[in-house]
């Protein structure tokens, strides 16, 4: 089924509401050119609606190997290659190294849940912690939206 939702084009899935509060902001207030979304999972719909926008170049990241498919590099972005991309998405926070302590002068939105899964080697408690870890020096905005028996976290900002 396809829908239209917050203002994106068609898509496959119905865009949640973490997603479409992540093309707003980069649609309305990013310059970026190139967008690095890193830990998809089988989250789609993004890497989709941003490459039907001609000023944008993405590029999809996800180590698990369960997650290849044409459209991901399938590589460790903490330990394997580096991100060149002007703005990373980063949907794993809780999964990884902050990025922002890794790669600076980037726009960064990070996203985050405190579920505590299974794998879950820096757990999420809120945005501050997100903002301060990625050393984010400007927040330019960020929202809260609830899970299943938690919430996601997300801070759009640079460092």
């Amino acid at each position: 089924m396809k829908q239209r939702v917050n203002g994106p084009g068609n898509i496959g899935q119905v865009m949640t509401q973490v997603d479409a509060w992540i093309y707003t902001q980069i649609t309305t207030f990013s310059d970026a050119e190139s967008i690095a979304i890193v830990g998809p999972a089988d989250k789609r719909n993004l890497y989709d609606e941003f490459s039907s926008i001609n000023r944008l170049t993405v590029n999809m990241y996800d180590y698990d190997p369960q997650r290849a498919c044409d459209e991901i590099i399938t590589a460790d972005v903490v330990f394997d290659i580096e991100l060149k991309e002007e703005l990373i998405i980063n949907y794993a926070c809780e999964k990884m190294w902050p990025l922002g302590k890794m790669y600076k002068d980037r726009e960064f939105i990070l996203v985050g849940d405190n579920e505590h899964h299974n794998g879950d080697c820096n757990p999420i408690t809120g945005n501050k912690q997100l903002a301060e870890q990625n050393e984010l020096k400007e927040i330019w905005t960020f929202n809260e939206f609830n899970r299943w028996k938690g919430k996601y976290y997300v801070v759009y900002g640079c460092n």
